[in-house]
């Protein structure tokens, strides 16, 4: 059977500094790619990594290993990044693609190519398995619905609840989306009801976890793949009527307002930014917003009541995927960074 290639995003981000010019030999199975001659040039964000020559049993987790990749520097206009600080790494694991943060303190971390959903400890900075989500091989997007009970994507067409309240966390499976291309990013919408972007279809769907009844209640043009990657829409958070999303190879940032009981959008998107690589993005305690920049090394503030926001980067995080605030006093002015070198640290003046 022929194997559809995917992008993995982790490795093939291009921004308006710089594109890749790509040659797909074919696709196989990865931890995180390795392309040692684009890492002479620090400002690419590689990483190194290992192949494995098997084939992926859910091809959508990969978004498409390349063998061979062709790289050639062109000069263009993006938004100016300059790092604030540098973060504090709490852990190392490999290419971490989401994170969300526990009620005690615990930041839970998911790998695109691993069933294991991770817990870290920022105070003793060490890692430990929580579980492993049975019936998948990776995870995604991740978030908390009620207390200590979270959903998260598997496998791509998947989401599952984790719960924690009974002490062993357990995982049971919400709903496989048969529909869907690659589900991606995750996010709240009240406490029955998680929003899941859908990178492949370019839209949005509505999520109830207690009967797994589901339907689409967003779609545009700005959620779309971009040319021949087949990767759009990325990170996604709702708050008061508004959802906010990232377009990853569109270096795009945009909101829709929504209908705060059905969900559904109830007006036309605005365009933040065109000009600046977005990932995940996370909600911070001084109401602003902060995007991680993933190839861009960055994490970057915006502010949201601004018309045309300026991002300014706040830190910097190798390959910077994801983020989550702190909730205990000593942290909550502390974002956890998700990136391809493990979890870290940025402190925001708050």
């Amino acid at each position: 059977m022929k194997q559809t290639p995917h992008i993995n995003k982790h490795k093939q981000a291009s921004d308006g500094v710089r594109q890749l010019r790509l040659v797909i030999i074919g696709c196989v199975r990865i931890s995180q790619i390795a392309y040692p001659r684009l890492c002479q040039l620090d400002h690419l964000g590689c990483g190194r990594g290992i192949i494995d020559d098997q084939p992926s049993r859910e091809p959508q987790l990969e978004k498409m290993t390349l063998i061979s990749l062709l790289a050639s520097a062109s000069l263009g206009s993006a938004t100016p990044v300059a790092p604030r600080q540098a973060a504090q790494q709490v852990v190392r694991i490999n290419s971490i693609e989401n994170v969300a943060v526990r009620s005690n303190g615990l930041i839970l971390a998911t790998n695109m190519n691993s069933a294991t959903l991770y817990s870290v400890d920022p105070v003793a900075k060490t890692s430990s398995t929580a579980l492993s989500v049975s019936g998948t091989n990776g995870l995604s997007g991740i978030a908390e619905y009620q207390p200590d009970q979270f959903a998260v994507i598997g496998g791509g067409k998947s989401i599952y609840k984790v719960d924690f309240t009974s002490g062993t966390p357990r995982s049971t499976l919400i709903k496989t989306i048969t529909e869907a291309q690659n589900l991606n990013g995750l996010a709240y919408f009240d406490n029955s009801t998680v929003l899941v972007a859908d990178a492949g279809r370019g839209n949005v769907y509505k999520i109830d976890v207690n009967t797994g009844d589901y339907s689409e209640v967003a779609r545009d043009p700005t959620m779309a793949p971009s040319g021949g990657i087949p990767f759009g829409i990325d990170g996604i958070r709702y708050a008061n009527g508004t959802l906010w999303y990232t377009n990853i190879f569109r270096n795009s940032f945009h909101k829709i307002p929504l209908d705060p009981v059905t969900a559904k959008s109830t007006g036309a998107q605005t365009t933040l930014w065109t000009n600046l690589m977005g990932d995940d993005l996370c909600f911070g305690p001084n109401g602003k917003i902060y995007v991680t920049t993933n190839s861009r090394n960055s994490l970057v503030e915006v502010d949201p009541t601004a018309a045309r926001p300026s991002p300014v980067s706040v830190g910097t995080v190798t390959g910077s995927t994801s983020c989550a605030f702190g909730r205990t006093d000593k942290d909550r002015n502390v974002a956890y960074v998700g990136g391809g070198q493990g979890v870290f640290a940025v402190t925001i003046r708050v």
